[in-house]
This record gives C-alpha cells, structure tokens and sequence, in this order.
C-alpha cells in the first residue's frame, strides 16, 4: 500500500524521467505497464491505496490523460484497471472452463457485462482522451461488445497519431496486423521440400513444429528428450532455410536423436521424427514472424502428407506429464484453441493462444486452418507484425462455418507449459 505522498513522488518521478530524456525511460515504463498487466491477471481486485491505483488517480485529477508518453502510460494503467474491475465483477458469467468457446468471439458476453464495457467507454475519460493508449484500448473492448469494423477504426486512428509509440512500449503490435484480409485469388502456398523421416503407421495426429535453425539449435534436444519418453508420438519439424542449410541441419539433428535415445538405453522405439524445409518468401516484412507462422501455412499440407490431424505446438513448450494420450480429448473437436480469460481477452491479438493449437482434418478443421493461413498470408508484409498467428486464430474464430466445434485447450488442461529460462537459453 502507499500513502498520496508517495504516489505523488512518483508522479515527479515519471515526469523527470521524461524531462531529462533518461536512455531508459521507455524501459522502465514498459516494465510498469507489463507488471500491472501481470498481477492483474491473477489479482481479484486492485487496491484503491495501492501504489498503482494511486498514481492513477493522481496523474488523472493533476494532468489529465493527453497524448506525452506519461499520459498514454496513466491512461493506460487507469483504463486497465478500469476494464479489470468490471470483468471481475462479471467473472463467474463469463469463465470461460468449458468444453467449447463461442463461434463469435463476443457472444458468450452476458448483456450485464456488455452494458458496463460499453458506459466506459462512452463514459470513463482514460477511454476517451487524446492518447494513443485510450485509442487501443476502446478498440479492444469494442472487437468484444460491437464488431471488427467499429475495433479497426479506433486502431487505425491509434496507428495513424502513435506507431512509435506503440512500437516502444511493445504492447500492443498486434494493432498493425489486425483488420479485414483481402481474399487471395492465387491461394498462397509455401513451396515445401520434404526431407523425409519416420512416419507412423498408426499415428492420428502429427505434432507440428517451424523454426529457423538457430532457434531449433536452442530447444530441439529438449523436445528429443522429452519425445523419448512417448513413443507413440509423431514429430514434424518444417525449418525455414535455404535447402541446403536445412539439410545440414536435418543431418546432425537425427544423429542427436539417436545419441539421445541410445544414451538413455530406452528399450522402446525412437518417436516417428520427419523433416520437411522451405525458404523465407520474398516481401516478408519481420522473418521472425515467418518463422512462426510458418506452421500455420503449411498445416494442410501436413495433414495431406501423413494423413493425419495436426497439433501445433511451440518449440520451446514442453510437457509435465504425458501427453501422448491427449489426442482421444482432441479428437472430439475440429479445432482447439486456448481461449484467454480476463483482461487478455479484450486484446483480439492475445484472445487466443497461438502456441498450442489443433486442427482436426475435417472439413470444418481445413476450413478453419485455411482461414487462418489466408490472414497470415494478407499482412505478413507489414513489417510489425508480431502477434499475426493470435490475430489470425480471431479471425479464423470469427469468420468458421457453422457448427464447428471449437475446443478451449485450457479447458482440456493438456500438460504443456513454457520454462522461465527462455531468455538464457535463446541467448
């Protein structure tokens, strides 16, 4: 908790930080942000002594909520714990621990809840000031309570006044990927050369995997690893290089496989392992993005390939139990997806999780696969285009057939998490 003394010194603080134009400004209020976000996931409510809420209340009765960086920062903060308050209040109605989500993203929102999003930003300053901020924020909460167009156009408007600053806090990129993707008359297809490997008879779903070969340096022997313990897997990994790179790279990760499973003197067989490779397209605006993404274009042609459903999953996730018996919960759906509960899920960019996602070879799964591929396709030349894949699943939530079942991966509790030491290991 924190006295008004205290916040008020803050308050200076983050004004001086600004004035003397400190190297690490844009740093430390990000941080701030992101450890509001944080808590905020799992706090049931937010002092109104506490420091933040404080700090809130402050800059908003001294300075307003203009446009400065200070101001998109408290408008941002201010309108968060705004928007938490409310879904708090609403969080038993709106859980979202079922079998299914919605086939539209807003209409699972009780019309109580939709109510009170709609007054705040109608009503609560934070959402309607100048900031850039206010601007993304309004737009996320109406993808939920209105449409894409009402979203798009509050975006676009944040876009137009802020891209530097929305690029320096790293917030809210998926604002520059997100709108209507025009129909592609060609059908975009990745060129994939397939470099074979074991195939299971009896497999029904093949786990799949893209990277470029330094980040697969980084976690394929944990994958490997942890694969060795379930036999009954199957493993595809696309890498995304130039043929002769994969190759090599291909070469040396199969001779590790052997090491590892011969090293462990497991007395079962080796997981089906395959391989396949394709180079970065021409006009692709971030490669980084590509490269995760790229397990969403080649999905089809994966399941065409083996036969088989595919589950995505991303190279630096790894189980804590097993996981191989997971596919008879998969399997009753075309698609699963892990649906954000809370504050995240007002952002269509982080509504769903793009790490750990599945496809059913249904007609209704392709479909959904297809669209998903076909929004990646329409803005991966934008060059700030990180959050593209959680994007797509939005749309591709948004715009699936009829009927098709949808799966909350969360719900399933499939037993896959992510290590705190990604920074070390990928350093």
């Amino acid at each position: 908790m924190a006295t008004q003394a205290e916040a008020t010194a803050m308050l200076e603080t983050l004004a001086a930080w600004e004035y003397f134009s400190d190297s690490k400004w844009r740093d430390r209020v990000t941080r701030i942000v992101n450890d509001v976000l944080r808590k905020l996931r799992n706090a049931r409510s937010v002092p109104p002594n506490s420091r933040v809420a404080l700090l809130c209340q402050l800059h908003g009765a001294q300075s307003g909520f203009s446009d400065s960086l200070p101001g998109n920062v408290m408008a941002s903060l201010t309108a968060i714990i705004e928007a938490h308050a409310v879904l708090q209040k609403h969080a038993t109605a709106t859980r979202r621990e079922v079998e299914h989500v919605s086939r539209a993203a807003s209409s699972s929102i009780p019309e109580s809840l939709r109510a009170e999003l709609r007054t705040i930003t109608e009503t609560s300053s934070p959402y309607n000031s100048p900031s850039t901020s206010s601007r993304l924020l309004r737009g996320q909460v109406l993808s939920v309570i209105e449409d894409r167009a009402s979203a798009l156009k509050e975006f676009r408007t944040a876009l137009s006044s802020g891209p530097e600053l929305i690029k320096s806090l790293y917030l809210d990129m998926g604002a520059f990927t997100y709108g209507f993707p025009e129909p592609s008359a060609d059908g975009k297809k990745v060129d994939i050369c397939w470099h074979g490997g074991d195939a299971s008879e009896d497999a029904r779903v093949t786990i799949l995997y893209s990277a470029n070969v330094e980040f697969l340096r980084r976690y394929l022997a944990r994958i490997i690893f942890y694969a060795a313990t379930e036999p009954k897997l199957q493993l595809h990994f696309h890498v995304v290089a130039p043929e002769r790179e994969a190759l090599d790279f291909i070469r040396e990760a199969k001779e590790l496989a052997r090491t590892i499973h011969g090293f462990s003197h497991r007395s079962s067989k080796l997981p089906a392992l395959s391989w396949s490779s394709s180079s970065l397209p021409a006009g692709v605006g971030n490669p980084i993005t590509y490269y995760a993404c790229a397990r969403y274009l080649v999905a089809r042609q994966v399941m065409d390939k083996f036969g088989t459903d595919v589950w995505i999953q991303d190279v630096d996730l790894y189980p804590i139990s097993p996981i191989s018996d997971s596919y008879s919960e998969l399997a009753e759906f075309d698609v699963v997806v892990a649906a954000s509960t809370g504050i995240n899920m007002l952002a269509p960019w982080r509504r769903y999780i793009a790490n750990n996602v599945f496809f059913a070879r249904s007609d209704k799964g392709r479909q959904f696969a297809a669209s998903a591929a076909d929004y990646i396709w329409a803005f991966l030349d934008q060059p700030n285009s990180w959050m593209l894949d959680q994007n797509a699943l939005d749309w591709a939530v948004e715009t699936a057939r009829p009927a098709t079942a949808i799966g909350n991966m969360r719900a399933l509790n499939i037993a896959l998490t992510q290590s705190g030491m990604n920074g070390a290991i990928e350093s």
